[in-house]
């Protein structure tokens, strides 16, 4: 099992300094990764917001062990080649401690700026440009005709950058984006439509389903639980683990940089 921090960029969070400052205290107390959400705009909130590239590119200079990543980008209102470029500067300034997130992101982000977040088009956009992405960092001449996204004739700089896809569960359609995937981070929420853990039960489903999409077996699968849970126990932690699990993340969402920082400098629970 490996430990990250996964906090948000705006508001409070939304200082590329504290970012980076949280980052730098995630390494220095034995964390194994720190992930940031990527946002443009939201009704709850108030900036400022942090761009998670510029912030990673500054947490890539200040650190040099723990992974780092945007979890998750919302690939359908990105332009793919401009991603693969993103990811493959930040893959070499951090030497390969990148791993990039994919999922479809909030519908505000899409309906505030005149584009449609129909939740099937926002899905087939998705499965489109992570098949495309994923031909970008091999480095290899694209040749692509998908429903939303082309390329002729062109060329990226290879880059070996793990994707991992997200979703949200239970779902009636396939995991979207897990072609190729080398990850997962589910999503799931309680009857209040509150975030919660997958019971050990649901992980097999989830692995199968992910596996049956296209991703790739023994893949990665990363959880969360929400910032009042804290970390987790030793006992319950292996149980996951045994169930699993790769990573679990501390949300720092629902918290203060100041609370995170002090969560950060006990440790993760190893």
């Amino acid at each position: 099992m490996r430990y990250g921090v996964y906090t948000k960029s705006f508001g409070e969070y939304g200082s590329p300094k504290v970012l980076r400052d949280l980052a730098i205290a995630s390494e220095e107390h034995g964390w194994d990764g720190f992930f940031v959400w990527d946002l443009l705009s939201a009704p709850t909130y108030e900036p400022p917001v942090a761009d998670p590239w510029v912030a990673l590119a500054a947490i890539a200079q200040a650190t040099s062990r723990i992974f780092i990543g945007p979890m998750v980008v919302p690939l359908p209102r990105r332009r793919p080649a401009k991603l693969a470029l993103e990811a493959g500067t930040l893959q070499e300034l951090s030497d390969g401690r990148l791993i990039l997130g994919l999922g479809t992101g909030a519908g505000w982000d899409y309906t505030r700026f005149g584009e449609s977040a129909r939740r099937k088009e926002l899905a087939e956009r998705l499965d489109d440009g992570a098949e495309l992405l994923h031909k970008f960092l091999a480095g290899d001449p694209v040749e692509h005709a998908g429903k939303y996204y082309r390329a002729t004739d062109v060329r990226m700089p290879a880059s070996d950058v793990p994707i991992w896809t997200s979703g949200f569960w239970p779902r009636t359609g396939p995991v979207r984006g897990a072609r190729d995937a080398t990850g997962l981070f589910p999503q799931i929420r309680d009857e209040a439509d509150d975030f919660r853990l997958p019971t050990i039960d649901e992980l097999a489903t989830i692995r199968a389903d992910f596996e049956k999409a296209g991703g790739r077996p023994h893949a990665d699968i990363a959880i969360w639980s929400p910032s009042e849970a804290g970390a987790p126990n030793a006992e319950t932690a292996t149980q996951y683990e045994e169930a699993g699990v790769t990573w679990w993340f501390q949300d720092g969402s629902e918290i203060p940089p100041t609370e995170l920082h002090r969560r950060i400098t006990t440790g993760p629970p190893t």
